[in-house]
């Protein structure tokens, strides 16, 4: 901060920095436009930054140029290489056999419109498979929940259209 008053200095261009402008990283004023990778130029919010020789550095540059040596080209710690040129064998085999054929259960096939029912869309009625969407009434053509469902003739029916069609009616 200067001695009488005014505004702090960039770390970066040494030009003063305003509140509007101002970022706080690695313990420093910078503009928001000057706090930027020393390596890749790209710019930085303060807390994605590391810091090496009082500079600003992204997390790939630094991890390239001061991480350790290792497998891919130094940006990779967690894969150092060793001396051993033995092979390494995985206790772990995958005995899946790959087919590229899917099979479907002939019995998974919707009663109303018989094309294949996907265990996310299929429902029991009656005992019966039913896409949710095909669970309807035959009259009516509503959408029934299972419980609300009436059979007559292998036909599934509102309570209401059954009692209209199919109970018996009195005499007047």
């Amino acid at each position: 901060m200067p001695k009488f008053g005014g505004a702090p200095k960039c770390h970066a261009c040494e030009k003063s920095v305003y509140f509007a402008e101002e970022l706080n990283g690695l313990g420093k004023k910078w503009h928001k436009l000057c706090f930027k990778c020393a390596g890749c130029s790209k710019r930085l919010e303060s807390g994605q930054e590391s810091e090496h020789d009082d500079k600003p550095w992204c997390k790939n540059c630094y991890g390239k140029r001061f991480g350790p040596k290792g497998v891919g080209g130094s940006s990779t710690a967690g894969c150092l290489g060793t001396n051993d040129d033995a092979p390494v064998q995985s206790k772990y085999k995958n005995t899946h056999v790959s087919t590229k054929e899917v099979k479907v259960n002939e019995q998974d096939k919707c009663v109303r419109c018989e094309k294949t029912v996907y265990f996310a869309e299929k429902m029991m009625v009656l005992n019966k498979i039913f896409h949710k969407t095909c669970v309807k009434c035959k009259s009516c053509n509503k959408t029934m929940e299972p419980g609300a469902v009436t059979e007559h003739d292998n036909e599934i029916y509102c309570q209401n259209c059954y009692g209209k069609e199919f109970a018996p009616h009195g005499k007047h």
